[in-house]
Parts: C-alpha cells; structure tokens; sequence
C-alpha cells in the first residue's frame, strides 16, 4: 500500500508530464497576479509592520512548493535567496525552467532532518500543508529549521469553511483531507514545540474566493477587472473574521535558535 506522500509524489509527476503550460505563475496579467498574490502580500505586510521584512538579505524556504508559483512571486517582491521544496523532483524541474535563479531541494515537509535548525529566516508555505497525512508535524519542522518567522497560509477552520468549504481533494486516484487551522491550534502547536512564551503567533483570517471573484471580474472590460476584484474584497472585509481562508505569521524570539531556549 502507498503512503499518502508516496501518492502525492506521483499525482504531481503525472501532473508535470502532461500539462504543458504554467504561464498561471509567471504572468503579469494584473487580475490574475492580485488574486494570486494577495494572501502573500497580507502575511509580507505583518512582518514588514514589525521590521521584521529586509528581502534583499533574508533567506527564504518554501514548503510544499510545487513548481514554484510563490518562489516567483518572492523572486518579483525582491527576495534574492530563495529554495523551493517540494516532494517532487518533475516540479521542482518545472520550477527551475520557470525561474532560473530560484534554488530547488527534494524535501518531505514532514521530515527535514537534512536542514539544521533555525537554517533560513523565513519559512513559507501556501495551501501545501493539508496535502501532508501529518500537517502539524509538517508545520514543527517549519517552525525548528526557521530562524526568524514563519508563514502559514491555510484553510480556515470554522463555521463557513465546514458548511461549504472542501473536506476532501480529489486529484484522479489521490485523495487528502483538508486539515483546517485555527488561533487555538496554531498557538498550541507553536507552544508546545518551541516550549517559549515569547513566540508570537498572528494569525489574520480572511476571504478567499479566488476562482469566484476572477469570473466574476472577467465579465467586466479589461480596463475595469482589478478594480472589480479589489472591490469586493473591500466589501468582504468587514467581515473577515468569518472569513474561509487563514495567513498566518509566527514569530521566533529574537536569538532563539534551539527548542525551548525561550523559556
């Protein structure tokens, strides 16, 4: 029997050999790259407000990076030392042809034991950790090899995200259950590995309805399309807080390099 990572190994190789075209990550269309890029933006813009973002100094892992969409983003945002992981060796291809100055490492999320501690400044992940069988043990190791932060952007668990949210993701003959984060779990998660008081956990909740709003947009003229989307996440944010979607970012203690150096 194969093991759920074995599973999404060869789901993304099948992927990767029978899809052609990735311009998705790449492009410059304005619509396309706000709806792509906003959640990232959110959890940049906490760590900017706390001077705490320097791109052209700070390296940058990104879990569960799949060809790459977000290592481009960071790329454009100024980031100058930035790997991609991801399981897949055929994506990680992918993504060294999409931009060729990003760095690749084969990696499971859930154990990188090849990374020291506390190895990059920030450690990224966007929708990849509810694709892992263990998404906690997944975010931990986020959390030793990262040495100043790290951003978790996930489904959010709460009344809206059970009512019509996607319980399980269907990709051909894989399947994964969509584990759900939420402020309690993500601070106890955070606690009990780093065992600090000092860690600071930021969790925003937010809207995320990308494929909704980006057709909904599209049936305005061109020049009118991100004026369309940005309106109404203008309108959803008031409500937020019962928003479908979290981005997260957690801080480590300055100096904190090892498990429990904060107590």
């Amino acid at each position: 029997m194969k093991s759920g990572v074995d599973l999404q190994r060869a789901a993304m190789a099948e992927i990767c050999s029978t899809r052609d075209d990735w311009s998705f990550h790449v492009t410059s269309d304005p619509l396309t790259r706000f709806l792509r890029d906003r959640r990232l933006r959110t959890a940049l813009r906490t760590l900017r407000v706390r001077g705490l973002l320097d791109p052209a100094r700070q390296r940058v892992l990104i879990v569960c990076g799949g060809v790459g969409g977000e290592g481009v983003f960071l790329s454009r945002y100024g980031f100058k030392d930035i790997t991609v992981s991801d399981l897949s060796e055929e994506a990680l291809a992918v993504c060294r042809g999409l931009e060729p100055t990003l760095r690749t490492m084969s990696l499971n999320a859930e154990n990188m034991a090849e990374i020291p501690d506390s190895s990059y400044d920030l450690v990224l992940v966007q929708d990849g950790l509810h694709h892992l069988p263990r998404p906690v043990l997944g975010f931990t190791e986020m959390l030793r090899v990262a040495r100043r932060a790290v951003i978790v952007i996930e489904p959010h668990d709460g009344l809206v995200g059970r009512l019509i949210g996607t319980e399980w993701e269907r990709h051909g003959d894989v399947v994964n259950y969509v584990f759900r984060w939420n402020r309690s779990i993500l601070n106890q998660a955070t606690r009990s590995f780093l065992l600090c008081k000092q860690a600071i956990v930021l969790p925003h909740r937010m809207w995320d309805h990308n494929v909704v709003v980006g057709k909904l947009a599209r049936r305005f003229p061109e020049r009118w399309r991100l004026t369309v989307a940005k309106a109404v996440y203008r309108v959803l944010r008031p409500v937020n807080r019962v928003g479908n979607m979290m981005v997260a970012v957690v801080v480590k203690p300055d100096g904190d390099t090892t498990r429990g150096s904060g107590l």
